[in-house]
């Protein structure tokens, strides 16, 4: 595994995060579980808005695998935000599966607070797959500018501040798919 910052300490990603026997296993099991339609989570709870995402999705809450990959990605990852201090990986895993010409047009990231006192400031992504050409992450500066595009690469994890404009961009041959958590931070104190 390797840490490579892709603009500053907002983007990185860590090489070679799961092997392709973990990712093929991943992908299988969700698939056996069935995607669904992936609905946007809002102040008003999940709504549905195909014109923004509309790619589909398997939610699964497992402390194991939390855990096991935090212990993976701990070293990697920022020890403090502030006044909250790293806690863990946050337990429920969304897996998104990309068709051609699917996409999560730009928008933030939300928080996942636990308690008053743990919340997540950093999205956790990684990728499962490769063999399909787009879908690449891009990020962009406030003005709507591209700041910087990741390409996804097979066991790669993408790791980012929750208030970084992205989009997951149109998938433009094959079928994409990726594991989404949080990471959580615990306040001090």
């Amino acid at each position: 595994m390797q840490k490579e910052s892709i603009d500053d300490e907002r983007v990185f990603v860590i090489r070679d995060f799961l092997t392709p026997d973990e990712c093929v296993g991943y992908v299988a099991t969700t698939e056996a579980a069935g995607y669904t339609d992936a609905p946007l989570t809002t102040s008003r709870g999940f709504v549905l808005r195909k014109d923004i995402r509309d790619n589909t999705r398997v939610m699964v809450d497992d402390v194991a695998l939390a855990a096991t990959l935090f212990g993976r990605a701990h070293l990697f990852l920022p020890t403090r935000v502030g006044e909250w201090s790293l806690l863990g990986l946050n337990e429920r895993f969304r897996y998104y599966r990309y068709e051609n010409g699917q996409t999560f047009r730009p928008h933030f990231d939300g928080s996942f607070d636990r308690s008053r006192t743990e919340t997540s400031f950093l999205t956790f992504m990684v990728y499962l797959n490769d063999g399909f050409i787009g879908g690449d992450t891009a990020f962009y500066r406030n003005d709507g500018t591209l700041r910087v595009r990741v390409v996804p690469k097979r066991g790669m994890a993408l790791i980012f501040e929750h208030q970084q404009l992205h989009e997951g961009a149109p998938v433009e041959s094959g079928r994409k798919y990726v594991l989404r958590t949080d990471v959580m931070y615990q306040l001090n104190g």
